[in-house]
């Protein structure tokens, strides 16, 4: 079965006229064309069975919900104070017509209506290939369940979004071999140390996305956290593009910072092999981490308390 179109807000007809219960795989056979898609997505070249990733929130609305949740924004109550974090500059006078140029990162207040995240799906692509060895960009399989069908819509929607159509696979016609899911969100930089410098090469194309006024404030963070010179680095890919992760495996504390401002520093102690099995969404729900540092006056100085153990 092939559905087609840019967004379906029901189940197509085909599926509606499906038991519930019956297990169906949304995904698409890869072909020449699906191949050379894959680098989009954020696979490495000849990706195997089993490769799973969180698709980039850059084809649309559907992939970028999918990646990143979204903001209910509530007209409704009043407003609140929030803060958006700047650079701001001085000269202090140092005697004899002499000033000094000063800087650091302050809070600025603004008044805004309140907001809630809602948090995303983070529903992951894999290749899958079945008993003859035919290879399948799949989303998770699922049962058909016509009373709650926004799950199943939802994965249908994302194919649609990147591919432009949608092959539905039952299980008796598929035969998916199993395979066992290797994430493949993150890049890991080689081992050894990395300070600013080394780091800074790495993620510039990065922290360059991001809007001028913000590249001041998210290099301040990134350098206040390679001063602790980190043994391990790895750099998000796909959905978790913008996210780094630092390693200190000796304090057995692991930072996961972002190039978006308006977030978090996430501070794990799980070891690298248990993190990057982790989902977008198990990362932000605040259930495993140590601590989540809200980027605020006063970050330094935590971050500070962190590492220098």
């Amino acid at each position: 079965m092939i559905i087609t179109g840019k967004r379906k807000r029901t189940l197509d007809i085909r599926l509606r006229s499906m038991a519930n219960g019956v297990s169906i795989t949304p995904g698409v056979p890869i072909d020449k064309d699906i191949r050379e898609k894959l680098g989009e997505l954020g696979f490495v070249d000849n990706p195997k069975p089993g490769d799973t990733i969180l698709p980039p929130p850059s084809f649309g609305p559907v992939t970028r919900y999918n990646a990143e949740g979204k903001v209910i924004v509530h007209r409704d109550k009043p407003m609140e104070t929030a803060y958006r974090q700047v650079e701001w500059h001085w000269e202090q006078w140092a005697g004899y017509y002499e000033t000094e140029h000063h800087s650091k990162i302050v809070d600025v207040p603004y008044k805004r209506y309140p907001r809630m995240l809602i948090l995303p799906p983070s529903v992951e692509l894999s290749i899958r290939k079945n008993e003859e060895g035919n290879l399948f960009l799949v989303a998770p399989t699922l049962e058909i369940n016509k009373n709650e069908p926004e799950e199943l819509i939802h994965e249908i929607n994302i194919i649609l979004e990147i591919f432009g159509y949608c092959q539905i696979f039952t299980e008796k016609l598929m035969k998916l071999v199993p395979s066992k899911i290797i994430r493949v969100n993150w890049r890991i930089l080689p081992p050894g140390q990395w300070p600013w410098k080394k780091v800074e090469k790495e993620i510039d194309p990065i922290v360059k996305k991001a809007a001028k006024q913000n590249q001041i404030v998210i290099k301040h963070r990134l350098t206040i956290i390679t001063q602790y010179i980190p043994e391990f680095v790895a750099i998000g890919k796909g959905g978790f593009t913008g996210y780094l992760i630092f390693g200190f495996p000796q304090k057995n504390i692991y930072v996961l910072e972002s190039v978006y401002t308006g977030n978090a520093t996430y501070v794990f102690e799980e070891n690298w092999e248990e993190l990057s099995k982790l989902t977008k969404a198990e990362i932000l729900t605040g259930k495993l981490q140590k601590d989540r540092i809200i980027h605020r006056e006063g970050w330094d100085k935590k971050i500070h308390e962190l590492l220098k153990k």
